[in-house]
């Protein structure tokens, strides 16, 4: 009788306010999220519409939260008679865990970005009474698991961006600009080791006059093996979740434990700019988050020949990378006192970006200043006129930084990381925010400011850099708050931003779509792969093999074959046109599937 008597005083001691809360907050948690998944797979309804609570019983919730969370304090409860301090270890687990469930299921099933936000708000009360009392980020971790930890986060990003990448090649959603010209011209350096394509420019051309790009044959062995734009789409993943090691390493020597650089890889594969930007298909800037990461992993090190090395792979990428380097060297210089070899960074970057600047001047049609246009008030101005045009109107440049676009891109790329670039004494930092101003705030081109375009990817390399540095800095205990924090709202922002990418996996193994695609594969296989081509943009990439390929919205070229994409709706061709032509042999054609047509 005393050992019960006992036994239930301990009991009311730990009835508290404060576990009262927390496990009705659960018990709330558990029950909104089955519900809103029973919902959304019965009856469609969007969880901001209204009529949401037609199927939700109000008597019912009470009852089913008050159910859970009378489980939930029994469980725990009852655990705490036998461990304590283990229970309360899984209590604060399990909290974080199911509000991180379900922020990540409302966020996936509506998307506006200031609800996430506030998701991601929300979310955070429950990261920091999670690890409150718990010394999360100094948790030992061994190699051997730390390891495979980075591992599997790389390849979970390599998983869900080449899947999804692969699966819109597949369903011939990508377009000729960019994987259709890249696949042609990746067929061209298998075989004779030149850059030339067709469908670029709608000439026989090498991409060298268009972009300064030699880091491509890096990759290209890889193509060599398996010869198919697939290749490439998979690769740029690959690329981008290499970056792993060299941030590994820059968390390495900034003294962060195992769990932090785990956490901060979260960060770094779930930043929805190192996804969305590869949804556009491949370019060369993928190498940017690698090449850039390596680069500031040496000039950390001091190591010159690291440096040097890293450097040039930079420049490889593409002619405008040398002024992420100019940027890092200048923060070399006034930030790290590294003079000598600043400055002789900064020379490597301006002697780099004149000479290629007349190199494509001289072979190709310069540098692509144009989208720079409202900068630059000269009608033969350069990028030098945009130094001129900062200095003398810096509130036109306000202007055109602070548009509501890009507003929004800001938030979507800076809520993720939770402004902590920003977050700094030391002002020598800002100076990296140089690129992002510079590419993505200040051009009226509308493709610079989207996450799910390629031009984010150097500028958010160097967010996450800022993000690694502003953090080391912080006491102890509010870094062990802070980066679970990160990790948690990159998550979050991953899940609102990205996950609806998944979509064309879904639409591709639709039994329909399969038939379709196995239609538009056979009208293709009736051309000779020596034939010259004519195509609409979403078939250029499956036509990639043929050294004679022009889309056909652009083209003023002839070819012996014309391939038109009749699953869209469109004004810029018509179907008839050719099959009551007597200049054309109709080869193959299905109604709103694929015309295939032979010059006579």
């Amino acid at each position: 009788m005393n050992n019960i008597i006992r036994q239930t005083n301990k009991i009311l001691k730990h009835i508290t306010l404060e576990h009262c809360v927390i496990r009705f907050v659960m018990a709330w948690c558990f029950v909104s999220l089955f519900q809103m998944a029973d919902i959304l797979n019965r009856n469609f309804v969007y969880i901001d519409k209204i009529d949401y609570l037609k199927y939700v019983g109000f008597n019912e919730t009470i009852l089913l939260v008050i159910s859970m969370f009378a489980a939930i304090y029994v469980l725990f409860e009852a655990g705490s008679l036998f461990n304590e301090a283990y229970m309360a270890v899984a209590e604060k687990t399990v909290l974080l865990l199911v509000s991180l469930v379900y922020g990540v299921t409302c966020v996936v099933n509506h998307t506006d970005i200031y609800f996430c936000i506030g998701i991601t708000a929300l979310l955070g009360f429950a990261v920091c009474y999670s690890v409150k009392d718990i010394a999360v980020c100094r948790a030992n971790v061994s190699k051997t698991v730390f390891v495979i930890i980075m591992a599997v986060l790389g390849m979970l990003f390599i998983a869900f961006t080449g899947g999804c990448t692969i699966a819109r090649y597949m369903s011939y959603s990508s377009p000729n600009f960019d994987l259709g010209l890249f696949s042609q011209m990746f067929h061209s350096m298998k075989t004779n080791l030149s850059m030339n394509t067709t469908s670029e420019r709608d000439m026989l051309l090498s991409h060298f006059a268009v972009h300064v790009s030699p880091a491509f044959y890096l990759i290209l062995p890889f193509y060599a093996v398996v010869s198919s734009p697939a290749t490439l789409q998979l690769m740029q993943a690959v690329v981008i979740a290499a970056g792993l090691i060299p941030l590994a390493g820059i968390c390495r020597n900034h003294k962060m434990s195992n769990v932090e650089i785990i956490l901060v890889s979260v960060c770094y594969v779930a930043y929805p700019v190192m996804s969305g930007g590869c949804f556009y298909d491949i370019h060369e800037n993928m190498f940017l988050p690698l090449f850039l990461l390596t680069f500031l992993y040496f000039i950390e090190k001091e190591s010159l020949k690291g440096i040097i090395i890293s450097m040039l792979l930079v420049f490889s990428v593409k002619e405008d990378a040398a002024i992420y380097v100019a940027f890092i060297a200048i923060y070399m210089i006034a930030g790290l006192k590294m003079y000598k070899r600043g400055f002789l960074v900064l020379a490597g970057a301006l002697v780099y970006f004149s000479f290629t600047t007349v190199l494509l001047a001289a072979i190709g049609d310069g540098v692509m200043s144009f989208r720079f246009n409202n900068m630059i008030l000269e009608e033969n101005g350069n990028m030098l006129s945009i130094i001129k045009t900062v200095i003398m109107h810096p509130a036109y440049v306000l202007t055109q930084v602070f548009k509501q676009e890009k507003m929004e891109f800001m938030l979507q790329v800076l809520c993720p990381l939770l402004f902590m670039p920003l977050f700094s004494k030391k002002w020598y930092r800002f100076i990296l925010l140089g690129p992002f101003v510079l590419f993505n705030l200040m051009s009226d081109y509308q493709y610079f400011h989207s996450i799910f375009f390629q031009y984010a990817f150097g500028s958010g390399t160097l967010l996450i850099y800022l993000t690694i540095l502003n953090v080391s800095d912080m006491d102890e205990k509010i870094r062990n708050r802070v980066i679970p924090m990160l990790a948690a709202a990159s998550v979050m922002f991953f899940s609102s931003v990205m996950w609806i990418k998944t979509n064309v996996i879904k639409e591709y193994f639709k039994g329909d779509n399969q038939e379709t695609y196995a239609i538009i594969r056979e009208g293709l296989d009736t051309i000779p792969d020596d034939a010259s081509v004519i195509a609409t943009t979403f078939l250029c990439p499956a036509l990639s093999q043929h050294d004679k390929l022009y889309e056909l919205y652009y083209t003023d070229e002839e070819a012996e074959y014309i391939a038109l994409d009749l699953r869209r709706e469109t004004t810029d061709y018509s179907v008839e046109s050719y099959l009551n032509n007597s200049d054309y042999e109709t080869v193959y054609y299905v109604p709103l599937k694929i015309a295939v047509f032979k010059k006579r």
